[in-house]
């Protein structure tokens, strides 16, 4: 008796289950949800745990898989002629034009900034890195600073600089990227830093008096995995970097002369320096090797990550303060800075704790600009989450 009824419950189950439709026969088409719209991002979250380690942009796998490749064509051929630039310490001749338009750009950008500052104040937190544009500072409680515990997370503003609102980390300036990669640890305070951009368009053609650079017209050698340079130093090569700077100041002194611009003219041509910047900075990152850290947002353009212990993120004791490399994407040279979407700069009203989930976020330069009077980029209106209705302060509790 007890087998016929487990029998026949089983049966009783099957068939419940049976007349349950799957969720991949639902009337909702699935296939019209596309994540991997460009027009559609959504506000972009912070990561969980800030002890683990950075995702990889390309797959240990493949990285395995080039370093045997690497590895075997050593064995074979212990002495070659490198003839693949960059890494023959040549420049990448279709790339020097893209790198004097990002460092065009990159003055643009700044210029631009430096000047509409004056009328979009910005405001940045005392105790955290948090930054906001607008009239008045936010009441959204997101501070990690020091203290924010007994403060419930909430803010401590000032006024801001040109400088919060768009990031550009520093690293080592190379002299010589292809025999001399490295800066050791006792070389820390003699080697100048300064911006990635600005490195990474020096080491693809631009030239400055300031931060002088090694360039060659014949590759160099690898023997056994080192890189061995027989070419001369040519006197031609300082002539050159003179009239390119030369030519560079002279582009500089003619964007002062120009007239003055309105607001809206300004921020329009500043919003396109930006992006400009970043399309081009895209492009040379594929060619020029860039690397950062896999813990903190050190970052070092060259071909190899240097040598000085000055890590202090999670399990640094384990590394002697040594950085744990990897390959670097455009988020860690061009830092997009995220910040909260006010949607009329003219109201008074401050963003509120309570209706955060309604508020979307843009990089702080596009958010700078569109308060100036830019159009905004269709990238970001779904980010900025412009289709969405603010309901009232007393009608948060009845909203789904």
């Amino acid at each position: 008796k007890k087998a016929s009824a487990n029998l026949r419950l089983r049966n009783q189950k099957i068939s419940f289950s049976s007349s349950i439709k799957p969720l991949t026969n639902l009337d909702v088409d699935v296939s019209v949800v596309d994540d991997d719209d460009p027009l559609y991002a959504d506000v972009p979250k912070p990561r969980k745990d800030k002890s683990e380690r950075k995702p990889y942009p390309t797959p240990m796998k493949e990285l395995i898989r080039r370093a045997k490749e690497e590895k075997q064509l050593r064995k074979l051929q212990p002495c070659r002629v490198l003839e693949d630039p960059p890494d023959n310490g040549i420049l990448v001749p279709e790339l020097v034009d893209v790198a004097h338009c990002v460092h065009r750009c990159r003055n643009s950008l700044l210029s631009g900034l430096s000047k509409i500052i004056h009328h979009v104040p910005v405001h940045r937190c005392r105790l955290c890195s948090e930054v906001h544009i607008g009239k008045q500072g936010h009441e959204i409680r997101t501070c990690t600073g020091p203290g924010s515990g007994s403060r419930s997370a909430t803010h401590v503003w000032k006024r801001g600089r040109a400088s919060d609102v768009v990031l550009f980390p520093k690293c080592f300036h190379l002299y010589d990227r292809a025999v001399k990669p490295r800066v050791i640890h006792d070389e820390r305070f003699t080697v100048p830093k300064i911006s990635a951009v600005l490195e990474l368009c020096i080491q693809a053609g631009v030239d400055l008096e300031k931060f002088p650079s090694k360039r060659r017209s014949k590759p160099v050698y690898s023997i056994e995995g080192r890189i061995v340079d027989f070419e001369d130093v040519n006197c031609e090569n300082s002539e050159i970097a003179v009239t390119s700077t030369t030519t560079l100041l002279q582009e500089d002194d003619c964007c002062k002369e120009e007239k003055k611009k309105s607001l809206k003219e300004l921020s329009i041509e500043t919003m396109e320096s930006w992006f400009e910047m970043v399309s081009g900075v895209r492009k040379l990152i594929e060619r020029y090797k860039v690397w950062t850290c896999g813990y903190c947002p050190e970052i070092q353009v060259g071909p190899k990550g240097h040598k000085v212990r000055m890590c202090k993120a999670t399990k640094h004791q384990m590394r002697d303060g040594m950085h744990a490399w990897q390959e670097a994407t455009i988020d860690d040279v061009v830092g997009p800075n995220y910040v909260w979407h006010v949607r009329d700069p003219t109201d008074g009203s401050v963003l509120d704790n309570s209706l955060k989930r309604f508020y979307g976020k843009a990089p702080a330069v596009v958010e700078m600009c569109v308060q100036g009077g830019a159009p905004i980029p269709d990238q970001y209106k779904s980010m900025m989450r412009l289709d969405v209705v603010y309901p009232q302060r007393d009608e948060v509790d009845l909203v789904a």
